[in-house]
């Protein structure tokens, strides 16, 4: 779909968008038919909507990996179709980006591209932001919300990509509901072909999605559809991205168009996103096993289990060592008569990354669940001595989404996660049209 530039009827959009909720209930469940790594950190999943029928296309990225790298479009290669976009920056996954103006190709929303800029180009209140850096190795995402209006001068220096979107479809976990279908563009309330992308609650996941529409066997969704589908998915903000004939999704190693386009090929667009992996030398975590207090009896015959499978047993010595690629790793250790502990690291290339584990007798210590890093060796590069990864852009979509724990106390959101009743939807939709019909502009203290 290509930008419009028709006044949308507020009065008509707020009469029609109590529908969008019943259609989106009227949806079965979803169920997964395939699932693939095509790369590592990266995942491919296709999932069937048989009650409506949709067949939807859905990549899970690792931001935490250093071998794994976000783009959006440059202004000089605008107008280009997914496939085409991805051969030229040689990214191995790729979608379709934000809605736009036919005459030069011009998306509706701020763009950014390897660093610089679109001349042309802005954020108002109606698109919402994804910007993209890359800080100490990983991927800093956010979404920023509509009602925060981002001027470039607001963006951290480490932003080499800005992508916009609308309309919004999570905010802080919950699914949107509330839609204004007189956007013409956005054809948020019939169902058809969408692109859409989304954030997890500690930012360190990216999901892209593609549905296909307009054809036999996947006719498409609706927003609220789509809304409901990426929250049950563990989504915490996502935004559409441009739909109908636009949405594509390619793949390298998967034959390259995954996808289904509405038109039985793609078109070209204006700006996209893209996924790029680069293997990287594998890096050391190590660590050592302390009973109960750090520095204290080193514990031997732990079973300590890294997030990918992998196992090591600890000597007498108290040690597990794992050599893998720069990324968040988990790692959980387990013996018999002790409380299990699973304790998480952001690992950095060029150095040695300690994890070392504190574990109690049963019955003693606190049980703090898992453990982000905060270990008291969680350095890197020195003798189990720093602090450790405190993550980071965590801070929400915006005015909606609150603080980086989910808990957003925003205009229009609880922070209440998971199925609304029919009740707090009926309430949501007095909230949307009366509390937030008061127009608030303000800018953000932190993108």
């Amino acid at each position: 779909m290509r930008r419009q530039y028709a006044t949308a009827t507020v009065i008509g959009a707020a009469i029609v968008a109590a529908l969008v909720a019943a259609t989106a209930a009227g949806a079965g469940a979803a169920t997964r038919t395939s699932s693939t790594t095509p790369y590592p950190g990266v995942d491919h999943e296709e999932w069937s909507e048989g009650a409506i029928p949709a067949l939807i296309h859905l990549v899970r990225v690792d931001l935490t990996s250093a071998e794994i790298t976000v783009h959006a479009t440059r202004e000089e290669d605008r107008g280009r179709t997914v496939s085409a976009f991805a051969a030229g920056i040689g990214a191995q996954i790729a979608v379709n980006g934000d809605l736009f103006a036919p005459a030069g190709y011009v998306p509706a929303g701020l763009a950014m591209g390897a660093g610089a800029a679109w001349s042309q180009t802005a954020d108002d209140a109606v698109s919402a932001v994804f910007r993209f850096g890359k800080v100490a190795g990983r991927t800093d995402g956010l979404i920023i919300a509509p009602e925060s209006v981002v001027a470039l001068g607001d963006l951290p220096s480490f932003v080499t990509g800005v992508v916009g979107g609308r309309p919004m479809l999570v905010r802080a976990g919950l699914a949107v509901t509330s839609y204004d279908c007189a956007d013409t563009g956005a054809i948020a309330c019939v169902r058809a072909p969408r692109t859409a992308l989304g954030l997890s609650d500690d930012n360190r996941t990216l999901w892209l999605v593609v549905v296909d529409g307009w054809q036999a066997g996947s006719v498409g969704m609706t927003a609220a559809e789509l809304a409901a589908f990426l929250r049950d998915r563990g989504v915490r903000d996502a935004i559409a991205l441009d739909g109908g004939g636009a949405s594509a999704m390619v793949i390298a190693n998967q034959g390259g168009l995954v996808s289904s386009p509405s038109d039985g090929v793609q078109r070209p667009v204006a700006n996209h996103v893209g996924i790029t992996f680069g293997a990287q030398p594998p890096v050391s975590l190590i660590g050592n096993v302390f009973d109960s207090v750090f520095g204290g009896p080193a514990l031997a015959g732990v079973l300590v289990r890294l997030d990918d499978g992998r196992t090591d047993t600890t000597g007498t010595d108290g040690r597990y060592t794992f050599s893998l690629p720069p990324r968040y790793a988990c790692v959980t250790a387990s013996k018999t008569g002790y409380n299990t502990v699973t304790q998480c690291k952001q690992l950095e290339a060029g150095v040695m990354n300690f994890n070392s584990i504190v574990m109690f007798p049963l019955g003693q210590g606190v049980d703090a669940g898992v453990i982000d890093a905060g270990n008291p060796d969680g350095g890197n590069g020195g003798d189990d001595a720093g602090s450790g990864d405190g993550g980071g852009g965590n801070d929400g979509a915006g005015i909606d989404a609150g603080d980086g724990d989910g808990g957003g106390d925003g205009c229009c959101a609880t922070g209440t996660r998971g199925r609304q009743p029919v009740g707090v939807a009926v309430l949501a939709l007095a909230v949307v049209f009366g509390v937030c019909g008061i127009t608030r502009t303000r800018r953000r203290s932190r993108t």
